[in-house]
């Protein structure tokens, strides 16, 4: 039995038991720390660990403050304090102490490292890349931090850099298929420079992990798409989507029966009884089926001075479950009676948590640009909580927007994405939800196709900021020279401007997808 007479003692029996998940064991052990050496910093900060975990978000904050009343400068005591004011969502708090540590020198790479991850949550890229820098600086060969470090390149449109350092992640670790696949989306690969051969290569040892077989055919079907050998790269791709279809479970149709449910409980009746949400013009909402334009749309209007984009915000919909826990003393039994369950929501009050939740992410800006394509399932409860909230509904070509989803590997969500069929049959259900929306509330939605936006940006850049009751300002029609970070699927394509050669990309597949041709087309979609 491991001596307990020591703090140090506790403190690994403390360890040991949070680790293994034990959590009582680690509670008692805790206890102990915090009564017998009330002056033990790293006791405070593991009460801190434990309070956390257990969303005790304002206890967490209490033990910390309590070790930091002991040891000021402690830095471990200090990276978990950003961490909790983060998530208790006192980001500003956060974000002032967060760039007091940047100003300073360390010599530990791990601590650059660490906070540079919460600089990069806080949305201050540009000192979380000079923190990534100095961890490399420190640590040359650390392969996680030089992966991050070209993640964050990447996002700040640093493409050449981002390439340089996967390169020398990968020559450090070449079973790090993340790192070839972000590396597939940095450029247009070329007849002479590309590594095409390389990925086959690699694919052939077929030694990685199923997520890393999975990566690894994405990123060769990507690089093959780019020098237009379209055959062998839709062979790459459907085998990178069944494998990764084959470890998930999920099914379509539940997803169809809760778009329909959707449709039945918000229908016009509750538009033109229900009283009006929370006054307020701050949010700007882009949403529709993901890979249709949204970032175009969002580097737009994002470059008004007047705008700032907080990204893909999944706020709404937490708000929205919260209140819903809240009325019910417990979680919904599922989708079906969540979604009946929002209809009996106080929508005003849903407003107001809303715009509270996010003004970290306004830092100081008339208007917030919230681009989550999901939103679109919300889009009635939006302008019932927001009625005076901008929302913009992106279109593309049903057979593009159909290819663009299935080519792309998805972090997290869309599970809808890796089966064709699958995928014609959600794309259907979206549609029909967004022309609901559209006959039960005239007029709130905008709605943009991309390829109109792409034919001609001038004329649709000024019909989005007219419409968000802006101001015209010239640089809106010039987003590719928007600094601005972006962490987007599309963070690579959006700072070479407008293009129109994503318009049609589907017919170099015709062949493989007729089936969901047919099949949009029988549902009334417009696929020639």
């Amino acid at each position: 039995m491991m001596n307990t007479s020591k703090p140090e003692h506790l403190l690994e029996a403390f360890w040991q038991s949070f680790k293994q998940q034990q959590f009582d064991a680690a509670a008692q052990h805790s206890s102990r720390l915090q009564q017998e050496f009330p002056h033990f910093v790293q006791g405070w900060h593991a009460a801190a660990v434990l309070a956390g975990q257990q969303h005790k978000r304002q206890e967490a904050l209490a033990h910390i403050e309590q070790a930091l009343s002991l040891q000021a400068d402690n830095l471990q005591c200090l990276l978990l304090k950003i961490r909790l004011l983060i998530n208790k969502g006192q980001r500003n708090k956060a974000k002032a102490l967060a760039l007091q540590l940047s100003q300073q020198a360390y010599a530990n790479a791990a601590i650059y490292a660490e906070l540079a991850l919460l600089l990069n949550t806080l949305k201050l890229h540009t000192q979380a890349l000079d923190c990534y820098q100095q961890a490399h600086l420190l640590a040359p060969n650390d392969g996680a931090i030089l992966f991050n470090l070209a993640s964050l390149q990447r996002y700040m449109g640093h493409l050449e850099a981002a390439e340089k350092s996967l390169d020398k992640v990968i020559s450090l670790n070449p079973q790090d298929s993340e790192a070839w696949l972000l590396r597939s989306s940095l450029r247009k690969q070329q007849t002479d420079n590309n590594h095409v051969q390389a990925l086959e290569q690699r694919i052939a040892q077929a030694s990685d992990p199923v997520i890393g077989q999975v990566q690894l055919h994405y990123a060769l079907a990507k690089e093959l798409e780019d020098l237009q050998q379209y055959a062998p790269c839709f062979t790459a791709l459907s085998r990178g989507a069944k494998l990764r279809r084959k470890n998930m479970q999920y099914d379509v149709q539940h997803d169809v029966t809760t778009i329909n449910k959707i449709i039945e409980v918000f229908s016009a009746d509750v538009f033109k009884h229900t009283p009006r949400g929370y006054p307020s013009k701050q949010p700007i909402f882009i949403l529709g089926l993901p890979r249709t334009g949204s970032t175009l749309v969002e580097r737009i209007i994002d470059s008004h001075s007047d705008v700032h984009s907080a990204g893909e915000l999944n706020t709404f919909a937490l708000q929205m479950m919260a209140q819903i826990r809240s009325k019910q003393h417990s979680a919904p039994a599922n989708k079906l009676a969540a979604v009946e369950l929002s209809r009996q929501l106080d929508f005003a009050a849903l407003g107001e948590s809303y715009i509270n939740s996010t003004q970290s992410d306004a830092e100081q800006h008339k208007h917030v640009i919230d681009k989550l394509p999901l939103n679109s399932l919300y889009a009635g409860l939006i302008h019932l909580a927001l009625p005076e909230a901008k929302i913009i509904y992106i279109t593309r070509h049903p057979m593009d927007t159909c290819f663009a989803i299935y080519k792309q590997l998805f972090t997290n969500g869309y599970p809808f994405s890796y089966e064709l069929s699958e995928l014609a049959q959600y794309q259907i259900a979206h549609q029909r939800l967004m022309q609901h929306w559209q006959t039960v509330m005239p007029g709130v939605i905008y709605q943009l196709s991309y390829e109109q936006l792409v034919a001609d940006l001038p004329t649709q850049a000024r019909k989005l900021i007219d419409f968000c009751e802006l101001p015209w300002q010239p640089q809106c029609a010039h987003f590719e020279q928007n600094k601005a970070a972006s962490t987007t699927a599309s963070a690579a394509q959006i700072r070479q401007g407008v293009y129109s050669s994503s318009v049609g990309k589907w017919r170099h597949f015709a062949d493989e997808l007729t089936q969901v041709k047919q099949t949009l087309q029988a549902a009334g979609l417009h696929c020639d």
